[in-house]
């Protein structure tokens, strides 16, 4: 059996290791026998690495690499016109450049819902079975996140595109845990449906992930202060970043917050540390995941944010979510996390509204007071959910029911 993933920006090992989700089902794929290959973007936006060539075998995996426009910017018109450079390039790929590809199965991964077309037109022309996996729903997110109009032509047309897309499947997959309840609400028709969760394999970040030594800069952080507690993830106003900052003129003297990563709100958020005078905010690029376990081990704490719109009920499964379950650290969840992700099945719980900065505030400094004993409670509680909920096995036994 031949399978073909294609996704815009699948997770490469060592390149663009943020999600490395397909790169398991190949793996999974390989253990079975199965002939596989993936499909994706030379210049993955969360990598400022570009691959330099069409194909490389990756961890014995067969990766072939498509170009697309490179833009840095992630507004919405620049995704959009990634989008389309991406999804023309592969179907020129597909269709006039290539006869490498003769695939029983296609796997073709959203946000990219042009790419998904493009792929689910060579399943036609290749009699493969399609199979389509939503991991963001598109055009929802962009009119949730974006403020993009229902009735704005690209909106539009891509809403015709996720309701063909459903009905022309094989099978429709997602790793939201909700995403069925998406399908009833929006009356969508498919054939077959199946929820593979978001994993991480445990034993490969063991193998891949050392502990390395940090710079000065950051090192001087921990000598500094008792308690660290960090962000680690997309610097953006839309996660409520500036609710965090405020909060910090109220927490305790000895604790310090790092914000870890890039985003169109981190020159403000520098500019609003200097307003406030919080001399306790501290900045750091994104770095390798070696870099971010390392800095995540010797942290307090870690916070996630996401502001409370409905959308989210369908689930969440955020990558830092599972960066910090394994590093094995207490959260502080704001906004609807506790609801809607697996984090809802820790016993011991932190959260706090998404636009309220007293709670966010007092919820920082319980953190920071939590003893050995409650420390090691949590490392237990967050080892038992990624083994119960995120695991590679239950990854494994979902492909099974399709395979």
């Amino acid at each position: 059996m031949k399978i073909l993933i294609i996704n815009h920006f699948a997770g490469i090992p060592k390149y663009s290791d943020f999600s490395l989700r397909h790169y398991y089902f190949a793996k999974y794929f390989k253990e079975k026998d199965f002939e596989c290959s993936i499909i994706t973007s030379k210049q993955n936006y969360q990598s400022r690495e570009k691959v330099d060539s069409s194909k490389k075998l990756i961890e014995d995996i067969e990766y072939f690499f498509i170009d697309e426009p490179a833009i840095s910017s992630k507004s919405l018109i620049s995704k959009t016109i990634r989008m389309f450079g991406f999804s023309f390039n592969l179907f020129k790929y597909l269709f006039f450049q290539s006869k490498k590809h003769n695939p029983d199965y296609i796997i073709a991964s959203s946000p990219d819902l042009f790419t998904c077309f493009v792929s689910y037109l060579f399943s036609i022309k290749s009699s493969s079975k399609f199979i389509l996996e939503i991991r963001d729903i598109w055009p929802l997110t962009q009119i949730t996140v974006h403020n993009l109009s229902r009735i704005n032509p690209l909106a539009i047309l891509l809403k015709l595109i996720e309701i063909f897309l459903h009905k022309k499947a094989d099978f429709v997959v997602s790793n939201l845990p909700n995403y069925n309840q998406y399908l009833i609400d929006h009356k969508i028709k498919f054939k077959r449906y199946c929820y593979i969760p978001q994993v991480i394999d445990v034993n490969y970040y063991d193998k891949n992930y050392k502990k390395i030594d940090l710079d000065k800069a950051t090192s001087n952080i921990f000598d500094s202060y008792d308690k660290v507690g960090i962000y680690a993830g997309t610097i953006g106003h839309y996660y409520g970043l500036d609710n965090i900052i405020k909060s910090i003129k109220l927490i305790n003297n000895d604790t310090a917050i790092i914000f870890m990563g890039e985003g169109d709100f981190k020159e403000k958020a520098i500019k609003l540390k200097y307003k406030y005078n919080l001399e306790n905010l501290f900045f750091i690029d994104g770095h390798n995941k070696s870099y971010l376990f390392t800095v995540m081990k010797k942290c307090s704490f870690g916070i996630v944010s996401f502001p409370d719109k409905d959308f989210y009920k369908y689930g969440i499964a955020s990558l830092k979510m599972f960066d910090y379950l394994y590093a094995q650290i207490p959260l502080l969840m704001i906004g609807p996390f506790n609801k809607f992700s697996i984090l809802k099945n820790l016993n011991n719980k932190h959260e706090a509204k998404f636009d309220d900065i007293n709670e966010i505030a007092s919820q920082i400094n319980i953190l920071t007071n939590l003893n050995n004993e409650e420390q090691s409670v949590y490392q237990d509680q967050s080892k038992k959910l990624l083994d119960n909920y995120a695991s590679i096995n239950s990854m494994r036994s979902q492909l099974d029911k399709i395979f």
